[in-house]
């Protein structure tokens, strides 16, 4: 947030207009900057009401065409089942695993490649979540490209 002599600002509109105005100034002089800490928690394995959420929330796909999307996804091989309520990895799961396969990956391959080199031991596993016995956490299935998608909402969704 931005924070001036009339107060913080929060709103995007406003700090645009801010912007604009500092962009057509020649000088400006920063007084202050403060930072403060934020630790964010490991994401729980992504179930079906997860999925909806964000499907939703990120990319405006009303539940209907998520769904079907998902399992259009899994019929194909590209996602696990995605009618699912559990939310913890099994022991077994190998996320550096899944990472390593994803490291080549035209459009992420990037930035999990730096993930894989800088870990340290910091990427973990997520966060312990519900087992409902029904099936795994939604994960991807196997490595694609966006040319491999017969629809852009398939490629999103992925």
């Amino acid at each position: 947030s931005l924070d001036w002599t009339r107060g913080q600002v929060e709103d995007e509109v406003t700090a645009q207009r801010i912007l604009s105005q500092l962009q057509s100034q020649r000088m400006a002089y920063v007084t202050s900057v403060e930072t403060h800490p934020h630790e964010l928690r490991r994401p729980l394995g992504l179930n079906t009401v997860s999925l909806l959420k964000a499907a939703s929330t990120g990319l405006g796909m009303s539940p209907h065409k998520t769904m079907k999307t998902a399992e259009t996804l899994y019929s194909a091989g590209f996602i696990s089942y995605p009618r699912t309520e559990t939310s913890r990895y099994p022991a077994t799961f190998d996320l550096l695993g899944v990472l390593q396969e994803h490291a080549q990956h035209p459009s992420w391959g990037k930035t999990v490649s730096h993930l894989l080199r800088a870990q340290q031991g910091w990427i973990q596993n997520p966060r312990e979540g519900r087992d409902v016995g029904d099936h795994p956490p939604i994960t991807p299935s196997r490595v694609a490209t966006r040319e491999e998608f017969t629809k852009p909402l398939e490629w999103r969704l992925y």
